[in-house]
């Protein structure tokens, strides 16, 4: 299924067309249009209306920078302690198999060989380039939140991703920064008491880029629901 340039004009049509684009083009959002999302995504619900979320917004020079130190930090062997693990120890199947797919079917569609570890390495790396999107976002949270506000850190993340198919753009959730939180906490104004949970790309998917042909597998509902009645 080739990437979507249209608007969505359904929550249904935004779920199907919703991927995590990997190559955005350097098209700006307007500014109107990236406040509509963020205004609208303020409805986004949370357990006792706690709204657990802090979210710094990234454009233009800042964003450069920003990048520009991310690189340089991973390039020369740096890497944090990550404030959360993105998967459980020991990952076990199905959940292992299907994280090993993605990511199989994605170096597939891109040409890089199984022992290509430089190539690897180089389409790894984009994540610190937001995978050059416009916008760059870093979500953070306080330090002393409960599985439940992470639970709704999820849910405002899938507001973004649904109202920004909704604008023509795409996204690409990043648990990436938490691995390098150091470089967020050096450009943004994060609390001592916050913690960075999740970055998120934003802006105009490239649709001549072979990855974002990607489309993720999904279990069937007889994998994974259980109906009574």
């Amino acid at each position: 299924m080739a990437l979507s340039k249209d608007k969505s004009v359904s929550v249904s049509d935004a779920l199907d067309t919703r991927i995590t684009v990997r190559a955005f083009k350097d098209t700006p959002v307007p500014d109107d249009v990236l406040m509509e999302i963020l205004e609208k995504a303020r409805r986004t619900p949370s357990g006792g209306n706690l709204q657990p979320w802090e979210v710094h917004v990234m454009t233009g020079k800042t964003l450069e920078d920003f990048v520009a130190h991310g690189v340089k930090y991973a390039t020369e062997g740096h890497q944090d302690e990550p404030t959360h693990n993105a998967y459980p120890p020991k990952l076990w199947d199905p959940m292992r198999s299907r994280r090993y797919k993605l990511g199989e079917d994605m170096y597939a569609l891109l040409g890089i060989g199984k022992d290509d570890k430089f190539g690897r390495m180089a389409q790894f790396m984009e994540n610190m380039k937001f995978f050059k999107a416009p916008v760059g976002m870093i979500i953070t949270g306080h330090k002393k939140l409960e599985a439940p506000q992470h639970m709704d850190i999820g849910i405002y993340l899938q507001s973004l991703m649904l109202l920004a198919r909704e604008y023509g753009l795409h996204t690409a959730p990043q648990g990436w920064w938490r691995n390098w939180h150091s470089v967020c906490h050096k450009f943004l104004d994060i609390p001592d008491d916050q913690e960075v949970m999740v970055g998120m790309a934003l802006g105009y998917g490239d649709e001549t880029a072979n990855v974002n042909n990607l489309r993720a597998d999904r279990a069937p509902l007889s994998e994974t629901h259980r109906f009574y009645s």
